[in-house]
């Protein structure tokens, strides 16, 4: 018998600013209170649980904490062009004419094109994908949904990877 166990009163949340930027168009800096979903399908396993909602939160929080009070901005991104010194990250945007500055402290860097709910939830799934705990036998898939507010967010689904 398969069950699903997810965290939802427990959502995760994060407060972060961004922005989306394409090849002909580009939103304001702007800001989010996000909140993740995590859902796991599976088999109860020898301890009849599925996975101990501590494990999810072990892997996700630190990633979580931070990006709490951040500017995201997408590493991978071939429409920007990121310069850092010790102190500042100049962020250029030439098909836009426009550049932002901010303090270094001020910044995450995500391995990322873009910073959009439907990347933000790759990456935090690809995170949890390489933990071990995830990866039990018993599980079957996991999704992790990220909200930029109710009713607006996006699921990536990722099914375990074994060795």
């Amino acid at each position: 018998m398969s069950y699903d166990l997810f965290l939802s009163r427990d959502y995760m949340i994060f407060s972060s600013a961004h922005f989306v930027v394409g090849e002909k168009f580009i939103e304001h800096l702007h800001g989010h209170n996000y909140k993740i979903l995590i859902n796991i399908y599976g088999n109860q396993d020898e301890e009849n649980m599925i996975l101990n909602f501590y494990d999810i939160k072990k892997v996700l929080k630190p990633i979580v904490d931070n990006l709490d009070h951040k500017v995201l901005i997408p590493a991978d991104s071939n429409l920007l062009e990121i310069v850092e010194s010790d102190e500042q990250i100049i962020i250029k945007i030439p098909d836009h004419e426009k550049e932002y500055e901010f303090p270094k402290s001020d910044v995450i860097l995500l391995p990322i094109k873009n910073t959009t709910v439907e990347e933000i939830s790759h990456y935090l799934a690809e995170k949890l994908m390489w933990n071990k705990e995830i990866k039990k036998r018993n599980i079957d898939q996991v999704t992790v949904t990220v909200f930029e507010y109710e009713g607006q967010g996006v699921t990536f689904e990722l099914f375990p990877r074994y060795e």
